[in-house]
């Protein structure tokens, strides 16, 4: 359960309970569903006139639910996919390219994590998203949030 609130850009709020089964030593299963409301945000742009015009998103509600898997490959290397599926009704073309809360109707991420030291580890991983664009959707990246692109 969470929010995200920026300055000019919207909000969204969450409620994602979800489930993790331990299958054995290496391979756990976990499973999600999502509630995300996001709100409508104004974007101010200057005209070639120099007059400024407000572009409206109204925001929306997206149900979401995700699959993944974690194996690990040795003490220090864990290897983790997910898939997800946005399900809600919200019609695919209110989202432009431009949309800072278009996560797309289904995506997929593989990522590996290496533990160094106890205390220090790296992540590198994949993304793929169908009917998003990751240069209109940049302040809500993986690199800066969830899988869905949210939070």
């Amino acid at each position: 359960m969470g929010a995200s609130i920026s300055n000019g850009f919207g909000s969204a709020t969450y409620v994602e309970p979800s489930v993790r089964y331990q299958v054995s030593n290496r391979f756990r299963v976990n499973t999600s569903l999502a509630y995300v409301h996001t709100s409508g945000y104004n974007l101010p742009l200057t005209g070639p006139e120099g007059n400024t015009v407000v572009y409206r998103n109204g925001g929306g509600s997206h149900y979401m639910a995700s699959v993944g898997v974690d194996y690990l490959a040795s003490d220090r290397l864990i290897l983790s996919g997910n898939i997800w599926r946005d399900f809600s009704n919200v019609p695919a073309n209110q989202f432009n390219n431009n949309s800072f809360y278009s996560p797309g109707r289904m995506g997929a991420d593989f990522k590996a994590t290496y533990k160094i030291t106890e205390h220090f580890s790296v992540t590198g991983g994949i993304r793929y998203t169908d009917g998003a664009s990751p240069y209109g959707n940049h302040f809500y990246s993986p690199a800066y949030g969830s899988r869905y692109g949210y939070w």
